[in-house]
């Protein structure tokens, strides 16, 4: 007969556990529960994340529900329910309103209360590779959720010019006025023909996620002036940032914005991590 387990806080679930899920679909690329999971545990924090794979039509009842759990803390949200998200909040930043998505959530007395911080982990990685973006020239592929909340990010820090390649024409007028509402001056826009010039070129897309083999843009047009950046997490190199190596540029890794949004995430969700970044 074994005896029983001593509880550890950060390692062993209990009763009095706080758990926060992270939510999208497909799962298996995430690396969010880890990297808290691993921070509960080295600082004694009775609580857990677990990450759920949610089909589309469900994550409103997924909210609804967790609303009424007394020890739910929060969630994160990654591809494809970012906007679904934003539609089952009570509150949301300024910030999230804007963009219409959401990625991070608080449960405050049922309360649910959102926030949108890939940009600015976006941005807390650009600063770690040397790159300041004011003057700059930005070339974005893909203007969705994710991309939006990235040009919105590298407009705020004072760019002189993007450039956004979205094949969905219907997004073009929501990012212009969004960008506009924020740095009226900037240069904008959607015609994409070659990387040349451009002191960053960021793919905003899934496309070389898992075992995909292709680049979002042809890269024949890249020098090493180049920051080519990527969203994507596995891969850690993917087929953009092979192509950007091969040219000689300096790579940011999908990994280094997911990490890069760890300590604001956390913040939002009431954890006391230490601001090292000023964002």
């Amino acid at each position: 007969m074994t005896g029983m387990v001593t509880q550890n806080p950060g390692l062993i679930p209990t009763g009095s556990t706080t758990f926060y899920t992270m939510i999208g679909t497909p799962i298996i690329q995430v690396r969010s529960p880890l990297n808290y999971n691993r921070y509960f545990a080295e600082h004694g924090i009775d609580a857990v994340m677990v990450a759920m794979d949610v089909p589309d039509d469900r994550v409103k009842a997924h909210f609804e529900h967790m609303r009424t759990i007394p020890n739910f803390g929060g969630c994160i949200a990654t591809i494809p329910h970012k906007q679904a998200v934003a539609d089952c909040m009570d509150e949301m930043s300024q910030r999230a309103g804007d963009l219409a998505a959401v990625n991070v959530v608080r449960v405050e007395n049922g309360r649910l209360i959102g926030d949108m911080v890939d940009g600015l982990g976006f941005m807390v990685a650009a600063k770690a590779n040397g790159l300041a973006m004011r003057g700059r020239r930005a070339a974005i592929i893909g203007g969705g959720v994710t991309g939006a909340a990235i040009a919105l990010a590298i407009a705020e820090a004072g760019a002189a010019e993007i450039v956004i390649k979205e094949i969905r024409t219907e997004r073009h007028r929501f990012l212009e006025r969004l960008l506009r509402s924020t740095c009226p001056q900037i240069k904008i826009s959607f015609e994409l023909t070659s990387l040349e010039g451009f002191d960053i070129a960021v793919n905003a897309t899934p496309v070389g996620m898992n075992d995909d083999p292709n680049v979002p843009f042809p890269t024949d047009s890249l020098s090493a002036r180049t920051l080519v950046a990527d969203v994507v997490t596995n891969p850690k190199v993917t087929p953009w940032l092979a192509a950007g190596l091969k040219k000689g540029c300096k790579v940011q890794y999908g990994v280094e914005m997911a990490d890069g949004q760890f300590g604001l995430m956390g913040r939002h969700m009431g954890l006391e991590i230490r601001d090292s970044d000023g964002f």
